[in-house]
């Protein structure tokens, strides 16, 4: 892991926030941001995970703060913003990572049987409106700024045929796609970039051991021959987060192995 720069070498104070920070990749990216030297927000709806990824990190309050919030409470999530303001300015890059992949209950059974309304509504809530709702609280200040950096986390699964993932979450991080894209169009003039990644299999807590089932048939069809790293994942948006990116916007970079070219 690269040593810690000076806070402001590389990000000048900058601020971020990281939505679904406490486990996998979001916590790669909160760690990533912070070596960065920005100061980072994240936001996580369990407080025993919240808990266990700021001890994890080991930052001070300084570079460092998080709160349990649902992102699709937008009067939580507008406070939650306000507070950051107070406490350390503007936003500059927001990471829309919170995301939920319901398992499939019956292997043998289609997943549109095992789809209720209220799953579907529930997925597309978090993965999709959530993000919505953050751009849209965002982006009057960084139009303001002439400056800004937003960065949707995607997946294969709204690329690609999905193997493991339900309908729901498919929908959901395809309209990711099709959300940046929009969001991009409109944010372009005013400096602020919208970019999309979509990672294939990642290693990490969520995924399980790469010796589960489901992992040895995903590898199967993965031509660089090998699991991804939440590590990799965030290098990718540090570098979105930067300034060197900023004639990049309206794209979505997959992370996976050449699984989506294959």
């Amino acid at each position: 892991m690269p040593k810690p720069g000076k806070l402001g070498e590389q990000s000048d104070r900058r601020v971020a926030l990281v939505t679904g920070g406490a486990r996998g990749i979001g916590l790669e990216i909160v760690r990533r941001l912070l070596v960065d030297g920005y100061r980072v927000a994240f936001v996580a709806t369990k407080a025993d995970h919240l808990e266990r990824a700021l001890n994890l990190l080991g930052f001070s309050e300084e570079q460092l703060y998080a709160e349990r919030i649902d992102v699709t409470r937008h009067n939580d999530v507008q406070v939650f913003v306000d507070r950051i303001r107070e406490r350390w300015g503007e936003i500059d890059i927001l990471v829309n990572n919170a995301g939920i992949s319901p398992k499939r209950v019956d292997q043998n059974a289609p997943w549109l049987s095992q789809t209720s309304l209220d799953e579907w509504a529930r997925v597309i809530d978090v993965n999709l409106t959530g993000p919505f709702i953050l751009i849209r609280l965002l982006a009057p200040a960084m139009i303001a700024k002439g400056n800004g950096r937003i960065i949707n986390v995607g997946s294969l699964a709204g690329r690609a045929m999905p193997m493991v993932a339900g309908p729901h979450y498919a929908a959901s991080k395809a309209g990711m796609v099709g959300l940046t894209r929009a969001a991009a169009r409109d944010l372009a003039p005013y400096g602020v970039t919208v970019n999309c990644i979509a990672p294939g299999r990642i290693l990490s807590d969520l995924t399980g051991s790469p010796e589960a089932a489901v992992n040895r048939t995903a590898l199967s069809r993965i031509p660089v021959g090998r699991f991804g790293t939440a590590e990799e994942v965030a290098h990718v948006v540090s570098f979105l987060a930067s300034p060197m990116a900023g004639f990049i916007t309206g794209a979505t970079i997959d992370i996976t192995g050449g699984e989506f070219a294959a």
